[in-house]
């Protein structure tokens, strides 16, 4: 037995999160923990590390690592746990955005984690990484090591944290939500590295997932901390655009866009090219692509946080001028944003009523409209108003991505971009969101833009789709006859893993 976990019980000031919960692991073993979002998955996965954030307490409860004769509990032992935290226990958390140091290099700061555990020269430990990126599937080593956080990929962040874990080569990794942040095609390269990992060097994994696919492909065996969650779904109340004039509302022609970094040394980083299409009110266009084909890059452009190197973005009837600063203030006031990182996106030192109100008071003085409720809101997104006078480091990833949707809808905006803005949601939950995009659409003429890497919500919801790859588009048309009959053999490449991932085994 590897570790033990013995009726485990959380609390916050809002009443229980995990009632008593039990389960061991043993070496060599992947045991998945599933549950919706805000079940608490997270909280034992840092509760295990004796690491849980503040507003969340450790109640009552056994925890039993191999190899000591002592029985973890609270209060904490700090001596204890520093010997096992890292060394024999490793953390891959959701944010792959957020967990590296955005002002160091990727090379510099995985050697400074490494000499911190491992008492080794730096030759030895650049070779030894350098080794295992090269393990984990990291092509460009080079550019890797010297780039900053910002410039690589959600796969190339994710294959750099399991790189860190095989270099130290803990007992245990504690996965929490490897995949959500990636596309299909590094879901399935990512989570072939866990077994791997499993496999080469009997590390166990305890698999933090809201996915049944990620459950299904991966895992021993399972521990669901719902205690009945219905998986029927009604995909028919589908968009078919019938039944009204189409209204162009977004315009893009031959949109262009290249990042060059270094100072005298040069370095070309993200890129787009030639991108072209129109979107209707009351219309989705879908966005997928391999991690890196420039699907953010895009969404960046469209609500001016870049601006591209050629084409032309037109609004209604007006030319957008990226040099602008009116132009861009119209751009964001008609077209809202929600990232794919949801906790980083909200403002750390400030509750979520003090976010919303915010947006609350700018729209009542700019429309003259009546007091909005925000209760009426959260419901909107699945949430209720006990979240209002939390902070975001007490939600979880679920919870925090949709006070990012309330917070877009409260602007009103005649544009939605979602940003693989549904990854860390389970499937209830998602598909309530996007049966609320689905109502917004019909009602109110909302046109949305849905980057997502799982072509089943962009078959449901999408009137036409864009494939990416390389920063070019590669295929483009009706949503439903491009997924049914894919041309492009990047296309095929996104369908043959969500298949892969979509076959169910018995555990």
């Amino acid at each position: 037995m590897l570790l033990q976990v013995e009726r485990l019980s959380l609390v916050s000031d809002e009443g229980t999160i995990v009632p008593s919960l039990s389960f061991s692991i043993d070496r060599g073993e992947v045991v998945a923990l599933t549950g919706k979002s805000g079940s608490g998955k997270t909280s034992i996965g840092l509760a295990i590390l004796d690491m849980l954030p503040n507003g969340i307490r450790w109640r009552e409860g056994n925890i039993k690592w191999y190899g000591s004769p002592e029985i973890l509990q609270y209060p904490r032992q700090a001596a204890h746990w520093r010997g096992l935290r890292g060394r024999q226990i490793s953390y891959i958390q959701q944010d792959v955005f957020g967990i590296f140091d955005p002002v160091l290099r990727m090379g510099q700061q995985m050697t400074m984690i490494v000499r911190e555990i491992k008492e080794k020269h730096i030759a030895e430990i650049h070779s030894e990484l350098h080794s295992k990126m090269t393990e984990v599937g990291i092509q460009d080593i080079k550019r890797v090591w010297n780039s900053y956080p910002h410039q690589l990929s959600g796969g190339q962040l994710q294959r750099c944290q399991i790189c860190l874990s095989i270099v130290i080569q803990p007992a245990l990794i504690i996965a929490d939500e490897p995949t959500s942040a990636i596309d299909k095609i590094n879901q399935v390269e990512i989570l072939d590295l866990f077994k791997h990992v499993r496999d080469q060097y009997q590390i166990a994994i305890l698999c933090i997932t809201h996915e049944a696919s990620v459950v299904n492909y991966l895992a021993d065996r399972s521990i669901s901390l719902d205690v009945s969650v219905s998986s029927h779904v009604d995909r028919q109340n589908s968009i078919s655009g019938e039944g009204y004039e189409k209204r162009s509302i977004l315009k893009v022609e031959h949109l262009g866009f290249k990042h060059r970094f270094g100072g005298l040394l040069v370095k070309e980083g993200a890129k787009l090219k030639g991108i072209d299409f129109i979107l209707h009110a009351g219309q989705c266009l879908g966005i997928i692509g391999e991690s890196g084909s420039g699907k953010s890059t895009l969404a960046q452009l469209l609500v001016g946080l870049l601006i591209p190197s050629e084409g032309n973005v037109t609004l209604h009837d007006q030319a957008i001028d990226f040099t602008d600063h009116k132009d861009i203030r119209l751009l964001r006031s008609k077209i809202q944003l929600v990232m794919q990182d949801g906790r980083g996106s909200l403002h750390p030192n400030k509750t979520i009523r003090c976010l919303l109100e915010e947006v609350v008071k700018q729209q009542e003085k700019k429309h003259a409209i009546s007091k909005i409720d925000l209760v009426d809101v959260l419901r909107d997104v699945g949430l209720t108003e006990h979240v209002l006078d939390r902070k975001a480091h007490s939600l979880s990833g679920g919870e925090c991505l949709r006070i990012s949707i309330a917070r877009a809808l409260l602007m009103k905006p005649e544009i939605l971009i979602c940003d693989e803005s549904t990854t860390s949601l389970d499937g209830p939950t998602r598909d309530s969101i996007i049966r609320l995009f689905l109502s917004l659409m019909k009602h109110q003429q909302l046109g949305l833009i849905l980057i997502a890497h799982d072509d089943t919500i962009i078959q449901w919801i999408a009137n036409d789709i864009l494939v990416l790859a390389g920063g070019e588009v590669v295929e483009q048309g009706p949503a439903k006859e491009v997924l049914k009959n894919p041309k492009h053999p990047a296309t095929k490449k996104i369908l043959e893993a969500h298949a892969t991932l979509s076959e169910i085994k018995h555990l």
